[in-house]
């Protein structure tokens, strides 16, 4: 999906029409109380009959762009989601007396799953819907082919990829009616991808659309200011609760740079770490997951440059393995030849050792000739610190003292991410809650706050050459421009 137009919705509208395609398409983030659920499952209802019975047969967008018979996915947070809010939408719901947007007269016949709720749906023009939930397994979602898919609520990332890969093979079409209250990949790789194929509708008040201004008044009432932003006015919730805000909003114009802006070449032209300068790693060893680690230097400037990421690509996750591979990445890709001087840290549950042969994963690092020092555990002391060295306000005359390589994709992916706990949504809990980040996805995060905790020392440039070879360097990188 690619974005070639933006609405901003101001007055009451029933469709929203989708050029190149001629049908009304309900795509991108159309927020809460706004009758994105209703419209979502009216464009699906649509797709599955091959028209829309709510409009004249003589109107000419009464027929819908997509063959019939076809087939659907209608997928939502939870299956009690599925009964009450998809199911009874296009089927109806006798307690409120709403008829349905499918005719019952279209209807072949339907399924039911084990709790009781309607997960398949076939019309007598062949068509078939078939529902899922979130909560489901990411692999039930593989190996289905579609030509439509409608998320209600932002999708889990893996999950929107697998039915991803389910749409291309028919061409098929995929929206999202949400509120943006979480999943951050959703803003990053579909609404700023700039893809040609995607559409995004905002609206940016909810009054009018079923709504009275003393209802919204009342609803807001007991909301956070940043949760506000993203219930009434649609904006992304995950960049109010943002840890590194700062990093988020100016990553490409101030953080990242290129490695030759950052680093300086050595003799035969490698861009490399002085040995002057130092360098400094850490390691994060997880059981479960990949282990990770990230490398860092501190230039004579006292900017601090993140040089360095790896992730474990052992399918066994093994020490020894990954041990080669940093040996390996320092040699060949940061070209540094004192490996023995390097500083390296490492998370102090390493030392817990394994009940199997009582070693630790500290001790098989050292059998590699990986020797750690613990890194710290105090988490609120290391975001204050990577805060402070992120701190940028132009006007003020505040420049960061921390930048990346900005070829280190997978960090800078986790620091885009990396949200406080889900507090905003629990009514009445007050801000100084918000001291928790979510555990997801941060694990190069806690590499790097290691190293900003450790603060490694700032060289002195020292003699000439040196000199000469910090200053062609440091460009005008210094403050942060």
């Amino acid at each position: 999906m690619v974005i070639d137009i933006r609405e901003t919705v101001v007055a009451a509208k029933w469709d929203f029409h989708v050029p190149g395609y001629n049908n009304y398409w309900c795509g991108g983030a159309i927020h809460h109380n706004s009758g994105k659920t209703h419209s979502s499952m009216a464009e699906a209802s649509a797709h599955a009959l091959g028209y829309r019975p709510w409009l004249a047969e003589d109107d000419p967008h009464y027929r819908a762009d997509i063959h019939v018979p076809n087939k659907g996915l209608l997928v939502a947070e939870s299956f009690d989601k599925v009964k009450t809010v998809l199911v009874s939408k296009l089927l109806g719901d006798p307690e409120s007396g709403w008829p349905g947007m499918i005719p019952k007269a279209e209807i072949a016949k339907t399924k039911k799953n084990q709790q009781g709720v309607v997960n398949f749906i076939q019309l007598k023009n062949g068509s078939t819907m078939s529902f899922q939930s979130y909560d489901q397994d990411v692999g039930l979602f593989e190996s289905s082919d579609y030509d439509y898919v409608a998320f209600d609520e932002p999708p889990p990332q893996g999950i929107f990829k697998a039915v991803w890969r389910g749409l291309t093979d028919r061409l098929g079409r995929a929206w999202l009616a949400m509120t943006p209250l979480k999943e951050p990949w959703v803003k990053e790789q579909l609404v700023d991808a700039e893809h040609v194929s995607t559409h995004i509708f905002f609206m940016d008040d909810n009054v009018g659309f079923g709504l009275t201004q003393q209802g919204v008044d009342e609803f807001i009432r007991e909301l956070d200011d940043d949760e506000i932003k993203a219930r009434r006015f649609g904006e992304f919730l995950h960049l109010q609760g943002l840890v590194y805000r700062t990093y988020v909003r100016n990553a490409q114009k101030v953080f990242r740079r290129p490695r030759e802006k950052l680093l300086t070449r050595n003799h035969r032209g490698q861009i490399y770490v002085p040995r002057s300068w130092g360098l400094c790693m850490s390691i994060d060893p997880h059981p479960k997951t990949p282990h990770r680690a990230v490398w860092a230097t501190p230039r004579p400037d006292g900017n601090l440059i993140v040089c360095g990421e790896l992730i474990n690509q052992d399918p066994e996750n093994r020490v020894d393995a990954f041990a080669d591979d940093i040996l390996a990445y320092e040699t060949d890709f940061l070209h540094c030849d004192y490996q023995d001087e390097i500083t390296r840290l490492i998370d102090p549950s390493s030392q817990i050792n394994n009940p199997v042969d009582g070693n630790s994963i500290w001790d098989a690092f050292a059998d590699k000739g990986i020797i750690c020092e613990m890194g710290s555990k105090d988490l609120q002391g290391c975001i204050a610190q990577t805060k402070k060295r992120m701190a940028y306000d132009a006007d003020k005359g505040l420049f960061p003292t921390i930048f990346m390589c900005e070829d280190l994709v997978e960090l800078d992916r986790e620091l885009r991410g990396y949200v406080w706990e889900e507090w905003l949504t629990k009514l009445g809990q007050q801000k100084n809650e918000k001291n928790v980040p979510r555990d997801k996805n941060d694990h190069l995060i806690e590499c790097l706050h290691r190293i900003v905790k450790y603060d490694p020392e700032p060289p002195p440039v020292i003699g000439a050459e040196q000199d000469q070879e910090y200053s062609r360097s440091v460009g005008a990188t210094g403050t942060g421009y």
